[in-house]
């Protein structure tokens, strides 16, 4: 099958974090299938064809590197028309509002299958579920199309694909209610995950010379670099430290560290910036624990799942689609989201019972080993893909 994957960001905008639609092009090249992308120029204003992963990657000259405007909605169908024309694709893959420039400026649009590939809660949803929770259940879908009329281009690329598969349930079932008129045909497949690097790391470490709890993940207001640093701050134990992985802007840094100081552990607070996806396993073998205070709504969050594949028992908050990762009680906890408290508590316990925290990583890594291995993933996009392609084929 040829598949064309629009996407507004690769690899190459950042080297540190593994795209989704990198994820993709890894289990779609390893089923057999021929893959190109069209993506955003590369930094420094390059445009440049370029093999990786198994898959030809075509960098859109003029176009806002990891933006999906107008510029690269009318440069990326142009480049799809083009290949078209020479060599027709099978199915056409794309994430958020990506795949609006086929739709809207395409000759073809229309013409072939279409697939989004979502990955992000809705936050206007999220909110009413955590601040109205008896209401929530009767009000999410006009919530959720009132959310997408905020974002026409999404809510038009969701409707209009031939189905939505969505990286955890939760996501998958608020999608189906974005819209009264037209609910998009939504699946559930998660990221799969391979455990081999994490383990080789792991068992290669040397032994730890401090307790070591670590995030990683951009360092945003949502994803609670202030509520981390609270947290090490309410701890028990006063040795250990928090290693927070992944870039931040010069003001979030600053407000961390200003924290860190008022709160006394600035000398306990590690922010070594990105580090490089393949040197994360290394990064992570050792570590006491991960520490994920995050209140951004995402379906399934791929940090997280490398922090399993590590054997770290995980203390997150509870979000929607975490509790398909985090067992409370077995492979970490889940605490009310905001509650620092409750997440130092947790964070205690495994610092002083470190043979739970070992249970909990090996009961992780057999989730993440039964679950969320490549084979049942791949096995259940082969089955998406052709019903996609299929479908299309008996609509028309």
């Amino acid at each position: 099958m040829r598949i064309c994957i629009f996407s507004r960001i690769m690899t190459q905008h950042r080297a540190h974090y593994v795209p989704p639609p990198v994820l993709l092009i890894r289990v779609f090249t390893a089923m057999g299938h021929h893959v190109t992308a069209l993506t955003t120029q590369m930094e420094g204003g390059k445009a440049a064809i370029a093999a990786e992963d198994q898959a030809e990657l075509h960098y859109l000259a003029g176009t806002t590197p990891g933006e999906a405007d107008d510029l690269f909605w009318q440069k990326s169908a142009a480049a799809f028309d083009r290949l078209h024309g020479e060599n027709p694709f099978d199915l056409i893959i794309g994430r958020g509002n990506a795949t609006w420039g086929f739709f809207k400026y395409s000759r073809f649009s229309g013409l072939v299958p279409v697939l989004c590939h979502e990955g992000t809660y809705p936050l206007l949803v999220h909110q009413l579920e955590r601040r109205l929770p008896r209401l929530a259940s009767v009000l999410a879908g006009p919530v959720a199309a009132l959310w997408s009329l905020f974002r026409p281009a999404y809510r038009q690329c969701l409707i209009r694909a031939d189905r939505v598969v969505c990286n955890s349930p939760a996501l998958a079932a608020v999608l189906a209610k974005i819209s009264w008129t037209k609910p998009p045909r939504t699946e559930f497949i998660p990221y799969g995950m391979n455990l081999e690097p994490f383990i080789a790391a792991s068992t290669n470490a040397a032994p730890e010379t401090v307790k070591r709890l670590v995030f990683v993940g951009r360092l945003t207001w949502d994803k609670g670099v202030i509520a981390m640093i609270e947290i090490l701050a309410k701890l028990k134990d006063k040795t250990v430290v928090l290693e927070a992985i992944g870039p931040a802007s010069n003001k979030v840094q600053t407000a961390m560290l200003k924290r860190a100081a008022e709160l006394g552990v600035q000398d306990r607070l590690l922010l070594p910036g990105p580090v490089h996806n393949s040197l994360l396993p290394e990064r992570l073998a050792g570590a006491s624990a991960f520490l994920f205070p995050s209140t951004h709504p995402e379906g399934l969050n791929k940090t997280v799942m490398e922090a399993m594949c590590a054997g770290l028992p995980v203390v997150a908050y509870q979000m929607p689609g975490m509790e398909i990762l985090v067992e409370t009680g077995k492979t970490g906890w889940l605490v009310p989201t905001r509650d620092t408290g409750a997440a130092a508590a947790r964070v205690d316990a495994l610092l002083a019972d470190p043979e739970l925290g070992r249970k909990m990583g090996l009961a992780g890594q057999g989730r993440i080993a039964s679950d969320f291995a490549p084979a049942p993933v791949i096995a259940m996009w082969e089955k998406v893909l052709g019903d996609t392609v299929a479908g299309h084929l008996s609509a028309d």
